[in-house]
């Protein structure tokens, strides 16, 4: 019977322990597309951290309009924040709710951040799923930063990790028994002007538009 009691004294400390506290208050600021600060009843401000979630930095492509999306949905109106604990920066780590409605995932939906996974320990597993989803989705459908052909994670960003570099294969035409090289800006604008190129005139507007010319050597 002891061992049953201890048990279930255990169990409601884990219980205890698990259930988030929750901060209701007037959004007042947006730093950027995941942190927010609240205002609660008291007067007193909280900066919120959107757990799970990781929006461009500021000078990132897609870190405004990423702030912008979150001031749009919250900024001005009243949300409850789940959360458990706090950061290094006494930040509130939280799932902001408007209207019962998970913030944090719409950031991700429309492709304005991503689903943090390092720091995501906290969320509940359904979270995790639909937070891993809702990228999935976004990244498929091409929408918000991952319109961006090579995007860079934030926190890759914030390490000064480059973007994956793309070769680029050298263009190079030929015209009247002659090579030139061209900037592959232009060399698709260059071939097809080759299939009506006919004259001198012709030429030397091709040979303006090249930036890089080659040993002009004849074949």
């Amino acid at each position: 019977m002891s061992r049953l009691i201890i048990g279930l004294v255990i169990y409601a400390l884990c219980a205890c322990l698990a259930q988030a506290e929750i901060l209701r208050g007037k959004v007042v600021k947006i730093a950027d597309g995941d942190t927010l600060t609240v205002l609660d009843k008291s007067n007193r401000q909280h900066k919120v951290r959107l757990i799970g979630i990781d929006a461009p930095e500021r000078k990132q492509p897609f870190g405004t309009v990423s702030r912008q999306n979150l001031a749009t949905l919250v900024f001005g109106r009243t949300v409850a924040v789940e959360w458990h604990k706090q950061d290094r920066y006494q930040r509130v780590l939280g799932k902001v709710l408007l209207d019962g409605q998970d913030v944090n995932l719409k950031q991700i939906k429309v492709g304005l951040a991503w689903h943090y996974t390092q720091y995501d320990k906290d969320l509940r597993l359904a979270d995790k799923q639909l937070y891993a989803e809702a990228q999935k989705a976004a990244s498929l459908k091409g929408i918000g930063l991952w319109s961006d052909p090579s995007p860079v994670a934030p926190w890759d960003f914030r390490h000064n990790k480059p973007a994956p570099s793309v070769a680029v294969e050298e263009c190079e035409i030929r015209f009247a028994g002659f090579r030139y090289k061209i900037d592959p800006v232009v060399c698709g604008i260059c071939r097809n002007a080759l299939k009506s190129a006919s004259t001198l005139p012709s030429l030397m507007e091709l040979v303006r538009l090249a930036t890089r010319p080659g040993s002009g050597d004849a074949n």
